[in-house]
C-alpha cells in the first residue's frame, strides 16, 4: 500500500476548502496510508494554541489526522525532513507549498497538490 507524507499546507487547505480530497487520492493512487510527521505535527500543534480561524482550523486537522500513521524527525528544517522520508521509502508527498514542490520533484519524489479544488498527481 502506498503511503503518502501530508504537509500542514495540504492539510489546512482542504480544511480551508472543503474537497473530495480523500475520495480523489483513492481514485488516483488507490488505497493509501497517510503519514504524519512528528514535526509537522509539532507544526500544527503550536499553529492550533493560538486564537482565531486558522488555529481553529488547525484543531480540526489535528483532529482528523489522528489515525494517521506517525513518522519521527530528525533535527533539520520541516520540508527537508518531509524529502528526506519520501526518498527512503515509497511515499508520496501532498501539498501546496511551491517550495516543498520544488524540493520534492528535484529529489524524484512523487506529488500530490491540488488544482482547484481537486487532487492532481505530480
Amino acid at each position: 500500500m502506498t503511503e503518502v507524507i501530508f504537509d500542514s499546507s495540504f492539510l489546512m487547505a482542504v480544511v480551508e476548502r472543503p474537497t473530495t480530497w480523500h475520495e480523489d487520492l483513492v481514485e488516483v493512487i488507490g488505497n493509501f496510508q497517510p503519514v504524519l510527521l512528528e514535526c509537522v505535527g509539532a507544526e500544527l500543534l503550536k499553529l492550533a494554541s493560538g486564537r482565531g480561524n486558522r488555529s481553529r482550523k488547525a484543531r480540526v486537522v489535528l483532529d482528523m489526522t489522528s489515525n494517521f500513521k506517525r513518522l519521527a524527525c530528525g533535527s533539520a528544517r520541516v520540508d527537508d525532513e518531509i524529502v528526506s522520508a519520501a526518498s527512503s521509502g515509497k511515499h508520496l508527498i501532498a501539498t501546496t507549498d511551491r517550495e516543498l514542490l520544488k524540493s520534492a520533484r528535484a529529489a524524484h519524489v512523487r506529488v500530490i497538490t491540488l488544482r482547484m479544488g481537486r487532487v492532481a498527481l505530480g
